[in-house]
Parts: structure tokens; sequence; C-alpha cells
């Protein structure tokens, strides 16, 4: 919009649009036909957001070049927004495979606001590893699903 160099007032025929405070969003237009959509998840908070990462590791070092792979990962194909995808990282037991993982969660959480789930499927601690029940039970319950609304088998479960 163009001002009088005068007063800082509109030109005549012209509307005068002032937005002060904060605003999730706004829309200026000259006409508008129709509706208009803002397309957000629903603001809804009873559900828990959660935050299951077990503490980051202290004393991190090295592993930058992977560091790098996993960020790189994060980019769709126009390099400006997360792509969605599952990624592994393997390696001989006691290579550090959880802490590079679990220190890179850390460092990139901020860019997943509506949470983090973790297991630990215990694949070399003693005990008996987690199933898939168990595993889906738990992340169900951290997404807020009531125990009595979580289906027993596992496909239902992970249809859910």
């Amino acid at each position: 919009m163009s001002r009088d160099q005068g007063n800082g007032s509109p030109r005549a025929g012209e509307s005068h649009n002032d937005l002060s405070g904060s605003s999730g969003h706004v829309v200026q237009a000259g006409s508008v036909t129709g509706d208009i959509h803002f397309h957000q998840p629903p603001t809804d908070r009873s559900r828990p957001m959660p935050r299951q990462l077990p503490a980051d590791v202290h004393g991190f070092v090295n592993r930058s070049d992977e560091l790098a792979q996993l960020d790189a990962l994060l980019t769709g194909l126009e390099g400006d927004r997360p792509a969605v995808s599952v990624h592994v990282v393997a390696g001989t037991p006691g290579a550090g495979k959880t802490s590079l993982a679990l220190h890179w969660a850390h460092r990139v959480g901020h860019l997943f606001p509506d949470g983090q789930l973790f297991v630990n499927l215990r694949g070399y601690d003693p005990g008996e590893p987690v199933t898939a029940e168990q595993a889906l039970r738990g992340f169900l319950r951290a997404l807020g699903v009531p125990a009595t609304e979580v289906p027993g088998d596992t496909d239902n479960a992970a249809a859910l």
C-alpha cells in the first residue's frame, strides 16, 4: 500500500491496515472471493506430547561425518523441508549406534515439535527383547490412547 508523503494516511480510495501485537497468520488481499482456509493440525493439547528421548550422551565426540549424513536425511529434494523417511543405523554391538542416534535426535528435536518416541528394543541387553506389540502399546499410550482402547493384536495396534 502506498501512503501520502506528508501524513502517512492512505491515498484516496485506498484502505489502511494495521497489525500490532502478535498473530499466527495474516492474509492481506485486495478482494477475496470464497473462503480462506488455514490447514493445520488441531490445537487440542489435551493429549500428551511425547518426549521419550533418554538424556543426551554426555561427552559425545567425533562422528561428525555420520552426524552430517543424518542431517542430510532431513532435507527434501528442494532442500527446504523435512522429508518423511525411515533410516537404520547398523553396526556391531558396542559400536555406539544408540549413542549416535540419541545425540543426533537431541540436536534436531526442535524440528519435531509434535514430540519424539523412543523404545529400547533390548537387542543386545540381557533379558528378553521387546516385542512389536509391547513397543506399539508403549507408543500408543505415549500418544494418549487409553490402555483400554489399545487393540490387543499387533496388526490393529499398528493400524491405529
